[in-house]
């Protein structure tokens, strides 16, 4: 723990990753519920052999990445109905424990924040706002766009961009994920990750992915006064 605090502690820019360290966007069976709807519907439009690829597959960004692939006709339609349903869950979730705490501290430094996340971006001040009012206008947010998929995590490029919004170099950058694709992207960036997960099984995951450290919560990474 104390080697993430103090990764998070010196960084100049602290990236972190929405669904998972600061809200839980689909917590418990919502989140399989949500794929299996869209997988439902990826096979009312596109039939059979769309959904085959998509079976197997949990994660419902990355069934949008597969659609993008394989049937990019289909990607407009499929990815209006995943970005309504998280806007409804934004709607009703809050944010974590320790998660503005962990932004305002960080911000009270000097440092910036970018919030880097697969979901649609507008998901960041749906959650963050309603915890502190206008928290979100001094943030970098850098999401999903419109149509374009490929680049999302485990790509780098989400994490890029938002290095260059915040005009931050990788190795004085660090960033907070709670999945392996997180883990793949920001090492793929040169960017040092810290993992954030409930569970000890997935913080070992991450571990073993290269994650340079691993935390239960944000909370854990807010320096007691």
């Amino acid at each position: 723990m104390e080697t993430a605090r103090r990764l998070v502690e010196d960084a100049r820019t602290l990236l972190v990753d929405f669904d998972g360290p600061l809200a839980r966007l689909f917590p418990g069976a919502r989140w399989a519920e949500l794929g299996d709807r869209l997988r439902a519907e990826a096979r009312r439009l596109g039939g059979p052999e769309l959904a085959q690829r998509l079976e197997g597959e949990a994660d419902h960004v990355q069934c949008l990445r597969l659609v993008g692939d394989h049937s990019p006709r289909l990607l407009e339609p499929l990815e209006a109905l995943v970005t309504e349903l998280e806007l409804e869950a934004a709607a009703r979730v809050s944010a974590r424990t320790g998660a503005v705490a962990l932004v305002e501290h960080t911000l009270g430094r000097g440092a910036s924040v970018a919030v880097v996340t697969n979901n649609t971006p507008a998901v960041v001040a749906g959650v963050l706002d309603r915890a502190r009012h206008g928290v979100t206008a001094r943030l970098h947010v850098v999401g999903r766009s419109a149509g374009q998929v490929a680049d999302l995590k485990p790509r780098p490029d989400l994490l890029v961009r938002a290095l260059g919004l915040t005009g931050s170099r990788p190795e004085e950058s660090v960033f907070l994920g709670d999945s392996v694709t997180d883990v793949q992207a920001g090492r793929a960036a040169g960017v040092a990750v810290v993992g954030v997960a409930e569970e000890e099984g997935r913080r070992h995951e991450l571990l073993a992915a290269g994650a340079a450290g691993a935390v239960d919560g944000v909370d854990a990474l807010v320096s007691p006064r």
